[in-house]
C-alpha cells in the first residue's frame, strides 16, 4: 500500500490526499468521520483534504439528512486526470480495483464542482466511449468552456463516438461531424445541461461555482432518453448552412 501512495502522490496529490483517495477506495461512500477512522488523521482536516480533492475532480460528494458523504473517482479517470507518469500506476491498476469496494446501489448521485469536476465528466464519456445526448445550454457549454468542449468535440470525433444535440435555433454553439442536432421551441431550453449517456444522466449548472450533478441509474436515464427522443422526433432539422457553419473546424 506504502507503494501504490507514493505513485499517486508522484502524481502531485500530496500524502493526506492519496491516503484519503485511497481510503475512499475501500469505503465506496463515507463519512469525514468515517475517513478519519480509515486513515488514523484528525478529523478537523478531512474537509480541507476532501475539499482540494474535489477541485481536482478526484473526489465527489452527496448531502444525506444535512451530512456530506464522499466518494472517490474509478481509478481508470484518475489516470485520465493525472497525466504525469500513467505507466507507473497503470501497473498497479489492479491492485487498485481490488481495493474498491463492490458495494452496488441502485441509484448513485454525485456532486462535482468547478473546472475539473466538469472535465471529469467529460473525460469519462470519452472513456467509456458511449454515444451522448444534449438537452439545452448548449450556448452555455461553449462559451464558458469553450477549450474543455473542443477537446471533448475532437476526442468524440476520433473515438467516433455519435452525439445529439437538442437547442434553440439562435444557440450559439459547435458540433463535431459525428454530431447531429435540432432545435425545439425556446420555452422547452433551459440554461443547464442535461447529458446522458449509458446509464448516467449528469445535469451541468453554468453558474459558479459551476457543479455537475451525476445520477448512475438506468431506469432514470432511459425515462430521460424517451423524454428526449420524444422532442428529438419533434425538433425542426437545420439546414445545410446552418450545420456546416456550427461544425467545428480541425
Amino acid at each position: 500500500m506504502n507503494l501504490i501512495e507514493k505513485l499517486i502522490e508522484n502524481f502531485g496529490l500530496e500524502e493526506k490526499e492519496a491516503k484519503v483517495y485511497l481510503a475512499l477506495l475501500g469505503l465506496g461512500e463515507a463519512t469525514a468521520t468515517a475517513i478519519a477512522e480509515k486513515t488514523n488523521l484528525d478529523r478537523t482536516l478531512m474537509y480541507q483534504v476532501t475539499n482540494k480533492l474535489i477541485e481536482r475532480g478526484i473526489v465527489s460528494y452527496i448531502v444525506k439528512n444535512n451530512v456530506r458523504y464522499f466518494s472517490a473517482i474509478e481509478p481508470e479517470v484518475l489516470i485520465k486526470s493525472l497525466k504525469k507518469r500513467e505507466n507507473e500506476l497503470r501497473k498497479v491498476l489492479p491492485e487498485l480495483n481490488s481495493i474498491k469496494n463492490s458495494i452496488k446501489q441502485k441509484t448513485k448521485v454525485e456532486i462535482y464542482q468547478g473546472k475539473e469536476g466538469t472535465n471529469t465528466i467529460l473525460r469519462e464519456i470519452i472513456r467509456e466511449e458511449k454515444d451522448y445526448f444534449i438537452l439545452g445550454g448548449a450556448t452555455e457549454a461553449c462559451a464558458i468552456f469553450e477549450l474543455e468542449n473542443i477537446h471533448f468535440v475532437q476526442e468524440a470525433e476520433k473515438l467516433k463516438i455519435k452525439g445529439k444535440i437538442l437547442a434553440r435555433k439562435n444557440d450559439n454553439f459547435f458540433t463535431g461531424r459525428n454530431a447531429d442536432s435540432r432545435f425545439i421551441p425556446d420555452e422547452l431550453i433551459s440554461s443547464t445541461t442535461m447529458m446522458l449517456w449509458g446509464n448516467k444522466t449528469a445535469v451541468f449548472i453554468w453558474t459558479e461555482p459551476y457543479n455537475v450533478i451525476v445520477i448512475d441509474n438506468n431506469e432514470i436515464t432511459q425515462g430521460n432518453l424517451a423524454t428526449f427522443n420524444y422532442l428529438w422526433n419533434l425538433g425542426d432539422k437545420p439546414v445545410y448552412s446552418d450545420r456546416k457553419k456550427r461544425l467545428l473546424k480541425n
